[in-house]
């Protein structure tokens, strides 16, 4: 079945029901970066007092699913995990420009016990409070969150791309030419990309991480008209197939890794947040003395930890430096 010939009520549904809903994610958007804002000054304001996620959730106005899911999307840890990272970073002051006894350092950043203090202090700076303090070395801290690094788009946030190196994989799915223009109006990638979801998904053999969302974009030699769009799912084996099936082995890679943050249904991404988003991404990579790689890029969706109100996209870029050919 091609794209051309597959038509569901979910394509009615993008383009119309969600007409009202762009408004009000916009003032979602901008009362929710409000609220993660308040959080991370709440944290700072009463590092030395009882904090816990269900106070901080009733305080700020944030449920604690967002507040988990902001946190693991900002600095790759939990809430609480962040608070004791900022409570012993800020320890660092106390044991170099006061003359508090150790115990009382410890109570002060709500540690139950001295002993306490010193384990997570050398775990986090692999030294001993007291050694640091004889001979103050330099360390590395837990940095405040800064917000003003956050991009807000149409329906949430671009956290800056973080740089990782990621192992080659296998992939299967179905691949259809994508016209930009057409897409545009017809929302195109999200109707193939629920074919594929719908109809060919459960008959792919040897599947790893089903419920992550995968799709290719392979560039033609006319990438502003018109590009190949390959939704997918990742296989433990190159698979052999019949079409509309492909294949693909993605190389392993170093990649510029993008991530936005919506606060609504993964289904409900529009055209126009997409568009923001690969903006962002475009005029991040030419601002930089990075390269693009490869004719390729690829976006990746966890949707086991997307709701009907919080989604997290990325947009994986193969980068090399401006003098690097290991990829060309």
């Amino acid at each position: 079945m091609r794209l051309k010939e597959f038509t569901t009520d979910y394509f009615i549904y993008s383009s119309f029901v969600h007409i009202e809903k762009q408004m009000e994610a916009r003032v979602m958007n901008s009362n929710q970066i409000s609220k993660l804002e308040y959080t991370i000054e709440t944290i700072e304001k009463h590092m030395d007092q009882p904090l816990n996620l269900n106070d901080l959730s009733k305080k700020v106005g944030l449920s604690k699913f967002h507040l988990q899911r902001l946190f693991k999307a900002l600095v790759d840890k939990s809430l609480m995990a962040y608070i004791r990272g900022r409570r012993l970073s800020n320890s660092l002051h106390d044991l170099l420009h006061t003359n508090m006894n150790i115990l009382d350092i410890a109570v002060k950043y709500q540690f139950d016990y001295e002993q306490s203090f010193i384990r997570a202090f050398q775990n986090r700076f692999h030294i001993t409070p007291a050694k640091y303090r004889k001979l103050r070395h330099e360390l590395p801290i837990e940095q405040k969150i800064d917000i003003t690094t956050l991009t807000g788009i149409e329906q949430g946030f671009i956290i800056q791309p973080r740089m990782v190196i990621k192992p080659g994989f296998y992939i299967q799915g179905i691949m259809d030419e994508i016209f930009h223009e057409q897409n545009m109006i017809e929302l195109t990638t999200n109707r193939l990309a629920m074919l594929f979801h719908k109809e060919y998904l459960p008959i792919v053999p040897n599947k790893v991480h089903e419920h992550v969302y995968l799709a290719i974009v392979e560039y033609r030699p006319v990438s502003t008209i018109s590009n190949d769009y390959i939704p997918c799912v990742e296989t433990s084996i190159i698979n052999t197939v019949n079409p509309p099936f492909v294949t693909r082995t993605i190389p392993s890679q170093e990649y510029a890794v993008f991530r936005y943050v919506g606060f609504h249904s993964p289904y409900e991404l529009t055209y126009k947040t997409m568009k923001e988003f690969y903006d962002y991404t475009d005029y991040w990579v030419m601002s930089t003395k990075l390269k693009q790689a490869q004719n390729y890029h690829f976006e990746r969706m966890d949707l086991s930890i997307c709701r009907e109100d919080y989604c997290e996209m990325d947009i994986y870029i193969p980068i090399r430096t401006e003098n690097d050919t290991t990829y060309l």
